[in-house]
């Protein structure tokens, strides 16, 4: 695992996470979007994002809040941001993803999952929390496979 910082983010040392939320980043280049995550104009973050190789590089500690999800909701809760960690993988939503890129992102899942006791029905996409606005992770999203791995429960 490879750290970089960025400025945005919200420090926090008491905060209970129940969610984990998987994106795509919608950008031509790895780079460019490290770069978007790392901008104080875009002001957005993630804890994580994974690279097409498989790479995972970390962004904001999973105690602080990074500012992913948006306006966003899930039965009861809203604001997921406070509640979430944000994976991001290296993806434009509609090519297919890596067998590298997903043997990662199952590696890290299982690991922030043991954790902080984190359900599979809690694995979620952007899509999910966000209907109306967003898409990701995209239709070529391969949930099957986190099912088969017991990490997730959606299709």
């Amino acid at each position: 695992m490879i750290k970089l910082k960025t400025p945005n983010f919200e420090v926090c040392n008491n905060r209970k996470i129940k969610y984990i939320i998987i994106h795509y980043t919608d950008m031509k280049t790895l780079s460019s979007a490290i770069k978007r995550l790392q901008s104080k104009v875009a002001k957005v973050s993630c804890h994580y994002i994974i690279s097409k190789k498989g790479t995972i590089y970390q962004l904001v500690n999973e105690k602080d809040i990074a500012w992913h999800a948006g306006i966003s909701k899930w039965g009861k809760d809203i604001n997921l941001n406070d509640k979430s960690i944000g994976i991001e993988l290296d993806n434009n939503g509609f090519e297919d993803y890596p067998n590298k890129q997903i043997k990662s992102l199952i590696k890290l899942i299982k690991k922030i999952k043991k954790k902080y006791k984190i359900r599979k029905n809690r694995v979620l996409g952007h899509s999910h929390i966000a209907p109306d606005r967003k898409i990701d992770p995209g239709p070529k999203f391969p949930w099957k496979v986190l099912n088969r791995n017991n990490l997730s429960n959606l299709y």
